[in-house]
């Protein structure tokens, strides 16, 4: 989904392209707010979290869009051991006991404000990146270069995700194996212009994940970074049912860390 902020950033650009001097403060519709909910279970330690917010107008000042007082459960379907999320902080539920284990399904429950959203996930086979390298084709764009080995034996889908000098990028790339499954892959990632200078300490984690939270992510990341228009395009399909935007991922992560230098 684009939100007004997006749609309010995309008008700026827009009108700084053509070289726009009048300071215009454009009227957004307030198409009220939506209950957004993202969950992960991962196959590193825990505890794991599912955070429920709300989305906010663009012009809300002082507005927290946490969500608190929810009733979450998150069941290992597989094993048939069930969590109950503990609210550690406004909006942030918290497990206990859940462990991540691969192939094992994991469903989420979400009761809030009288209605349920629930949603379900497998964890897929972890795959381990060899190693991050850099392309410098564009010095103004460095992007890290993912080098791993896609197992011919399944689909797979993967997320992205840049830690640079301990630093999480914001934005995400993602990747599905269906014109290169069982192949060894070499692929970069997307960053903003600069995001990555000379010597930062890159680190490139390859998220493993199933079809679900790959939908929405992918979908999610067209709308935030590659669509150019002012038009709003469709909201990204979530796996979690009830009428909510956000995903739930039960996830394997693996990690790998360069230094870019030339």
């Amino acid at each position: 989904m684009k939100t007004l902020k997006t749609i309010f950033i995309l008008f700026v650009v827009a009108c700084a392209a053509i070289s726009c001097t009048k300071t215009i403060t454009p009227v957004l519709p307030d198409n009220g707010t939506q209950l957004v909910i993202e969950g992960v279970v991962s196959d590193t330690t825990g505890p794991y979290h599912v955070n429920i917010s709300k989305t906010v107008n663009f012009y809300a000042d002082n507005v927290d869009p946490s969500v608190s007082g929810a009733t979450v459960t998150i069941t290992d379907v597989t094993s048939g051991i069930t969590d109950n999320l503990s609210e550690t902080s406004a909006g942030v539920y918290t497990t206990h006991t859940i462990v991540g284990a691969y192939g094992h399904l994991y469903r989420m429950t979400a009761f809030v404000n009288g209605k349920t959203y629930t949603a379900t996930s497998t964890m897929p086979q972890l795959v381990k990146i060899d190693s991050v390298s850099f392309d410098y084709s564009d010095k103004k764009q460095i992007r890290p270069v993912a080098w791993y080995q896609d197992p011919a034996q399944f689909t797979n889908y993967y997320k992205y995700s840049l830690t640079v000098n301990d630093v999480r990028l914001k934005r995400f790339s993602t990747f599905e194996d269906r014109l290169s499954n069982g192949r060894y892959i070499r692929d970069k990632a997307d960053v903003d212009t600069m995001e990555i200078k000379n010597h930062n300490v890159v680190k490139f984690s390859l998220v493993g994940i199933d079809v679900g939270a790959y939908t929405f992510l992918s979908e999610a990341a067209d709308v935030a970074y590659n669509n150019s228009s002012l038009a709003a395009p469709a909201t990204p399909v979530s796996n979690i049912s009830g009428g909510c935007v956000g995903y739930f991922s039960a996830q394997t992560v693996s990690s790998a860390t360069g230094t870019a230098s030339y």
